[in-house]
């Protein structure tokens, strides 16, 4: 019957190995075989010499101690080229592992790999305490969202009845709009002024449609707290002004002349002082990389048939600002936290070092996927729980933007692991255990050698 092995492919050194390994095992079968035949024949020749003595009555010879040579003589060891020539010369076919192994010894080797495979399975399964640890953080981060979190207060959006806002979104917001005093907003407006603030299209050469006093900072890409860094710097230091029109097109357009000898650091320093004066006022800024919304023109939504690009910059007009950001962000923060927290509780109880307990991935250092997998989880269930709670309202104000994104993040990461790294990383564990068990019958390999010969080289097992 066919093995599974007869096809694997040997190439490289482990060919030549297996070929010396084979012409080896050939010529140890056929030096037991002669051996076998010949300890017969002595017997044998022994056997009758004892029968014709007793016949002429004369006495068996018994043998001294000292005829028996008990010492083993170790043959010199031959350099690895001569043995491998010697294997090439007699071994005309390529060797497989089949070849080596009798059914038994393969039977036996796959059970070794099949409970190693189980020991890495029960190394990555979530126990009790995990899926604990998980559920516990994925229904707090649900219950902070959905009760003080909540959504920004609005009058409405797209036909929904009048929000209240969550306490804890509402007391963000203030805080932040008690940052600076209108005093202290005008004088750094003054001080930080930069090109691309613009509040309506009648000056402008080419017309941003949608732009005005409400929306400009969605509009305008160098308001956003991220991409105002790459954006909002580019305009500093050319005097122009990146938009996004109300049909979501990209209008890039010369203001002013730009400020001669401004270096960029100068043009950094400058973006982040005029981010702090729009930080507090009413409007406040918009919420990190949601102004790309503006070019998904697709979609139709509510009464009067939106788009995603439509809604996006409602949504930052009903209060959907970098303040209720943050406030959406504590919900996952508190996963972020909880779960980390307490798988490194969990892993130094179970006796593992301070360093292989820090729940962080850290470079050069292997993966956690049961950390990992642990959040995938909480997130799991504090965005089923807004997606839910968003269908059920009907209003995307309710949507935790951080906490999907998390979700997103989470998700691609164990995919990732599940598709592509399990099984890389459960071969190279399986592998590691394999190369331990060879490494120590090595050691006991060598301790015979020079216990049997200590004249002799050390062996090197290949």
């Amino acid at each position: 019957m066919k093995s599974r092995y007869d096809d694997m492919e040997i190439t490289g050194s482990d060919a030549e190995i297996q070929k010396v390994l084979k012409h080896q095992s050939t010529k140890a079968d056929d030096l037991s075989a002669r051996l076998a035949s010949t300890d017969q024949g002595l017997v044998d020749a022994i056997t009758n010499s004892e029968r014709a003595l007793r016949k002429r009555q004369r006495p068996t010879p018994l043998a001294k101690p000292g005829d028996v040579r008990t010492s083993l003589a170790l043959p010199p060891l031959r350099p690895w080229s001569e043995i491998l020539d010697d294997a090439e010369k007699n071994v005309l076919t390529e060797v497989g592992l089949a070849d080596l192994l009798t059914p038994d010894e393969v039977a036996r080797a796959e059970q070794r790999i099949a409970v190693l495979q189980g020991v890495f399975e029960a190394e990555h399964r979530l126990d009790g305490i995990d899926w604990a640890i998980s559920g516990v953080a994925g229904i707090m981060a649900a219950l902070v969202d959905t009760f003080l979190v909540k959504m920004p207060s609005s009058a409405g959006l797209l036909g929904a009845k009048k929000t209240t806002g969550g306490a804890l979104s509402d007391f963000i917001r203030e805080r932040l709009r008690q940052t600076h005093k209108p005093e202290e907003i005008r004088k750094l407006e003054a001080k930080y002024r930069v090109p691309y603030d613009v509040q309506h299209s009648g000056d402008l050469a080419k017309k941003v449609s949608g732009l005005g006093p409400r929306s400009h900072r969605f509009q305008s890409l160098g308001h956003d707290p991220i991409l105002g860094f790459l954006f909002g710097v580019y305009d500093i230091l050319r005097g122009k002004m990146t938009a996004v029109d109300a049909s979501g097109h990209l209008i890039v357009q010369t203001i002013t002349s730009p400020d001669a000898g401004m270096s960029i650091f100068q043009a950094v320093a400058r973006q982040f002082g005029h981010l702090r004066s729009d930080i507090s006022t009413k409007a406040g800024l918009p919420a990190p990389l949601m102004p790309l919304l503006q070019f998904m023109q697709a979609g139709s939504f509510g009464k009067g048939n939106r788009t995603v690009g439509e809604i996006a910059r409602l949504m930052y007009a009903k209060g959907y600002d970098f303040g209720h950001f943050l406030a959406m962000s504590v919900p996952v923060l508190i996963i972020e936290v909880l779960v980390r927290f307490a798988y490194c509780i969990k892993r130094l109880q179970e006796g593992h070092e301070l360093s292989e307990s820090i729940p962080i991935n850290l470079p050069g250092k292997p993966c956690q996927p049961k950390l990992q997998t642990m959040l995938f989880v909480s997130h799991l269930i504090a965005t089923a729980v807004n997606g839910g709670r968003a269908y059920l309202t009907s209003n995307p104000l309710a949507i935790n933007y951080p906490q999907w994104v998390m979700f997103t993040k989470s998700s691609l990461n164990q995919l990732k692991w599940v598709l592509l790294e399990k099984e890389k990383e459960q071969l190279a564990y399986v592998q590691s255990r394999i190369d331990c068990d060879w490494n120590e019958l090595n050691r006991d390999l060598v301790v015979w050698w020079e216990k049997t010969d200590s004249s002799s080289a050390v062996p090197l097992l290949i």
